[in-house]
């Protein structure tokens, strides 16, 4: 039994304070309910429950030596490497075909690998403001100076990148290299990197071999590109972005994640990224799955699951864009439809979208009484409250229909006791008031 002490005390106040404040506090006491429909895992594809994943998996280890079945043992520098592990790293490169692949614990774990490491002292890093908290973790951790752009604008980087040349010019000289830290969605927005300007106008503005641009794939892996192999590839993009990490959690329903880069950058990660060398290798069981995984994000079958994903994005932005149109947006707001739906392609649909509300808890608190598996996101994870819908290609649109129906019906209740005209910000958590600013944009 743990003694009141100082920092008890101390973690105690820090927490009822956050709550005080209308953050939102997390508990893991209980699961989150799944009686209803999911619409806010990152299980895009569903693959996490697919029948056919479920069958490979069951047959690969039913066929394995049982000494090559859970733990891996040790670190990949010692006991914890293995054929299996090497396989599939080869059967990744080849997929998605990169030049060489080194399989991570986890996407934050790649990202924050990658850029403590890399990137050296006289180096630079630029990042979209709006990147994955693992990769500012890597920016803290790292040596070397950072620089950050306005979120996916064109402009903002080009007055960075001019900035960042006039104040480092060993970049210009060919001495140093600037990295460029970017998403390829962005969870928490649900829109695409313009990536094809932003390559475009780093290889005009930055010496050849003198830039290296990084794009993190975690929303984009398995459910876009050919075969599933992301968004660089969609666009035609692969052989022109230097490193890409793919996650494994998300539209893979596993775990884990790959970092697809140059051989001697994963030779450099092998030899000095302490998450990788002092952590314990996958087991084979993961090994096993990712297989299946692939074997089915890889296969026509992958492709029809990716078609309807996108078909079902589209309609749920496209419903629910119409659905609040008359809901003020003091209550209620979301991105506008012709603006943020395949955005730089009108073939792709993000599956995120964000439904911004000052009363993010609120609405949170709803659903969660109608069996929804939502929680709700407030500063400081993001500034502007909101809850994020994902959808799935387990989603039909019934369900669609209905879980819209819904939110409508949380609005009008809230109509009578918040009106459009009242000052959000009187009663209403830290960051809340921002969402009428975002719901102009």
């Amino acid at each position: 039994m743990s003694q009141p002490s100082a920092l008890h005390g101390s973690l105690q106040q820090i927490i009822a304070n956050r709550d005080k404040e209308g953050m939102t506090i997390f508990r893991l006491d209980e699961p989150l309910p799944s009686s209803a429909p999911d619409f806010f895992s990152n299980n895009y594809l569903s693959l996490s429950a697919d029948q056919s994943v479920r069958g490979i998996f069951l047959r690969k280890v039913q066929a394995a030596d049982p000494t090559r079945l859970l733990g891996s043992t040790g670190s990949r520098l010692a006991t914890g490497n293995s054929s299996e592990s090497n396989a599939l790293e080869t059967a990744l490169e080849r997929f998605f075909g990169a030049p060489s692949a080194l399989l991570m614990a986890s996407c934050f774990s790649a990202n924050v690998a990658f850029v403590a490491a890399v990137p050296q002292k006289h180096d630079v890093i630029i990042y979209d403001e709006l990147v994955h908290m693992s990769s500012r973790d890597g920016i803290r951790a790292s040596s070397c100076a950072s620089y950050r752009f306005s979120h996916n604008s064109v402009a903002s980087l080009k007055e960075c990148l001019l900035g960042v040349l006039k104040k480092h010019p060993q970049i210009a000289r060919g001495t140093s290299t600037a990295f460029v830290l970017l998403e390829s969605l962005y969870s928490m927005e649900g829109d695409f990197c313009p990536l094809t300007e932003v390559v475009e106008l780093i290889e005009t503005l930055l010496p050849v071999g003198n830039a290296h641009i990084v794009v993190d794939e975690a929303h984009t892996s398995a459910t876009c590109g050919p075969n599933g192999t992301g968004y660089a590839s969609h666009l035609g993009l692969s052989d022109r972005v230097h490193t890409k990490i793919h996650s494994f959690g998300k539209g893979w329903g596993f775990r884990g994640a790959v970092v697809l880069t140059s051989p001697i950058i994963r030779e450099y990660l092998i030899n000095f990224a302490t998450s990788l060398m002092y952590s314990t290798a996958m087991p084979y069981t993961d090994i096993y799955a990712l297989e299946a995984c692939l074997s089915v994000v890889s296969s026509a079958r992958g492709h029809e699951l990716r078609h309807s994903l996108h078909r079902l994005s589209r309609y749920a932005r496209e419903k629910l864009f119409n659905a609040l149109k008359n809901v003020p947006e003091t209550i209620l707001a979301v991105d506008k439809f012709d603006t943020t739906v395949g955005v730089f392609d009108r073939a792709l649909f993000s599956p995120i979208i964000p439904v911004y509300t000052p009363r993010a808890r609120s609405l949170a608190n709803y659903l969660l009484e109608r069996g929804y598996a939502v929680s709700p996101l407030t500063y400081p994870v993001v500034k502007i409250p909101r809850i994020r819908i994902s959808i799935h290609v387990s989603n039909t649109e019934q369900q669609i229909d209905s879980f819209i129906s819904e939110i409508l019906a949380w609005a009008e209740l809230q109509q009578s006791v918040f009106s459009p005209t009242r000052n959000v910000s009187s009663n209403t958590g830290a960051g809340e008031s921002r969402v009428e600013a975002k719901a102009r944009l």
